[in-house]
């Protein structure tokens, strides 16, 4: 009696805490509203208590936005190799390695010019001892100049944290933006998922995903403010015009120069300056709508870049009539660097980058200490009210941080409302109707042990759609195609149980020893049926992507808690109406 009493409360305990962790779900799905990760003073007092995590239904339940994103590794490569040039230059300061110049050049790779051959075998040896499981010497090297690329070891980790970044930004941005139960997961060793159920207005959103939000402080060496540096503006127009005119590239508003900034700086890598690029200020003409873009010649490294940010926010320039402006501040770290940058560099024109278009290029009069600067984004052409969608865009990219490197739009799908209800529709029809056959036939044909079926078939399904609530799973058509699979599992599981009891039954044995028999007999098939669909099932949870990992986890979760309630939660009814009841006989 004591056994089948602790049972009965583990039983009745599995049922509590799955309806328990459904409750979030079970909530937002009927009104509509979401209970807080962390409660507010105020909140209903079960946000205090009970979990954040729910359920999701998927795109091809509740319609919205597909897009299958990928990353530029070359830009992810350049500036993993500028930060190893800052860390050799600490090192060889550290160690009095002697004069050097280095450079990141075009192609990624760290550039070593030293004055002598006795100041470059310093650096190769410090190089090699400090750097040796980062950078790996080119072939061809000298005394005179040296290059160095990235291990395959650490450019393979390279990429996994940009990957890892990434995604960390895009779950940031896009819980600021405000889309709710958005989908974001890496899919393979390049690519990253991305789901926004509901979403049919995909465009500013798009543009808050594709934003880098690489900001950076360089100094202007030539350009419409330092129109006497070399080369000239003049000059670098002429070669932008060269360049056009070799790629034979036909530009539009789409398709703009800027966006070959590249390719650009890899073509006139042997005229530019070393340690330059050229980049473009984007201004819109007031009548014609149209783009031009003015090229400028920066220094590669940046006084300051994103990295040292700490908040930004939208705010209005009283000097330029109540414009909207994105004004920022640094981190101590960032204000002190800021300070020593523009107290180096008074006099010059310090270019604000962002997403490597120059918003302005202000001239450093002093000293700038505080950690607060602004980014004027400029209205010509633009209504006040497109200036301060555009601000408060630009802050909010800000502050959830910068990508390691842009996005390429590879994959995108839009899936219509109309598309969800019908699948919607129709996976329900389908799931309403399976589930009715199989009720039926237990009722009909085990009669009052049916019922006890039943009661496990409906805790095998709180149970599964619990866990996916636990672990705020995204339920498919092909989630409910696994359902249904793991119902019939579980289902097979009963039939066993009830066949080698009317067996046993038949035999003249009395109901309590048929049961016990019945279920001794039956378990060894049950674990062997069930184990084997489960390492199917981890198979393809471990190697599928999408509707396939969808349909592997309600496979698992439904496997795993048919075996609990065909084996355990029976027995336990049976023993009750048995041993508690006494009831001789049960209808099979």
């Amino acid at each position: 009696m004591a056994n089948l009493r602790w049972r009965a409360l583990l039983v009745l305990g599995t049922i509590v805490f799955g309806f328990y962790l459904l409750f979030p779900t079970l909530y937002s799905f009927t009104t509509g509203k979401r209970i807080p990760k962390l409660a507010k003073e105020g909140d209903p007092w079960f946000y205090h208590v009970v979990p954040s995590e729910t359920l999701k239904l998927g795109l091809d339940l509740k319609g919205g936005l597909y897009l299958a994103l990928g990353i530029d590794f070359v830009e992810v490569n350049r500036n993993a190799m500028s930060r190893l040039k800052t860390q050799v230059e600490e090192a060889a300061k550290s160690e009095n390695a002697g004069e050097a110049s280095i450079l990141v050049t075009n192609d990624n790779k760290l550039e070593v010019t030293a004055k002598d051959a006795t100041v470059a075998r310093k650096y190769d040896d410090l190089i090699g001892k400090q750097f040796g499981e980062t950078l790996d010497p080119d072939s061809g090297n000298n005394a005179a100049l040296a290059k160095y690329h990235f291990t395959s070891t650490w450019e393979a980790q390279v990429r996994s944290q940009a990957l890892d970044q990434s995604l960390e930004t895009l779950r940031n941005r896009i819980d600021e933006f405000g889309v709710s139960e958005p989908i974001i997961q890496r899919r393979g060793e390049d690519k990253i998922l991305v789901q926004f159920p509901g979403v049919q207005e995909p465009g500013r959103l798009k543009e808050i995903i594709a934003r880098t939000a690489k900001l950076s402080f360089q100094v202007e060496k030539s350009g419409p403010e330092e129109p006497g540096g070399a080369p000239g503006p003049a000059q670098l127009q002429t070669w932008v015009d060269e360049f056009i005119k070799a790629k034979e590239m036909k530009l539009d508003q789409e398709n703009s120069i800027a966006k070959h900034t590249r390719e650009l700086n890899t073509y006139l890598d042997a005229k530019l300056p070393k340690g330059t690029e050229i980049l473009f200020q984007r201004k819109m003409n007031v009548n014609t709508r149209e783009a031009t873009y003015t090229p400028y010649l920066l220094d590669r490294e940046a006084l300051v870049t994103g990295e040292d940010l700490s908040d930004a926010f939208v705010s209005f320039d009283d000097e330029k009539g109540g414009d909207p402006i994105v004004s920022f501040k640094l981190t101590p770290i960032g204000a002190e660097k800021f300070e020593k940058a523009t107290g180096a560099n008074v006099g010059k024109f310090m270019a604000i980058v962002l997403d490597n278009n120059v918003h302005s290029a202000p001239r450093i009069k002093s000293r700038i200490g505080g950690g607060s600067a602004m980014i004027e984004l400029g209205g010509s052409g633009r209504s006040r009210d497109e200036v301060y969608s555009d601000a408060r865009d630009t802050a909010l990219v800000l502050r959830s941080g910068a990508l390691p490197a842009r996005l390429e739009f590879l994959e995108e799908r839009v899936v219509g409302p109309s598309l969800g209800e019908d699948s919607i529709k129709t996976g329900r029809t389908a799931f309403i109707f399976g589930t009715s056959v199989v009720f039926l036939f237990l009722l009909i044909y085990y009669k009052a042990s049916g019922f006890i079926a039943l009661f496990a078939l409906c805790m095998n399904f709180l149970f599964i759609f619990a866990g996916m609530s636990a672990f705020e799973g995204t339920l498919t058509l092909p989630g409910l195609a696994g359902m249904v699979l793991g119902l019939g599992m579980s289902v097979d599981s009963n039939v066993l149980i009830f066949e080698y009891m009317r067996d046993e039954i038949r035999a003249g044995k009395p109901l309590k020893t048929a049961l016990a028999e019945a279920y001794a007999g039956a378990s060894s098939a049950i674990w062997d049926a069930n184990i084997t669909a489960i390492l199917s099932g981890v198979v393809l949870l471990s190697f599928g992507y999408g509707p396939i990992r969808g349909f592997a986890v309600t496979l698992l979760l439904g496997l795993v808690s048919s075996v609990f309630t065909a084996v355990f939660v029976t027995r336990v009814v049976f023993d009750y109406l048995i041993v508690v009841k006494n009831i001789q006989r049960v209808s099979l």
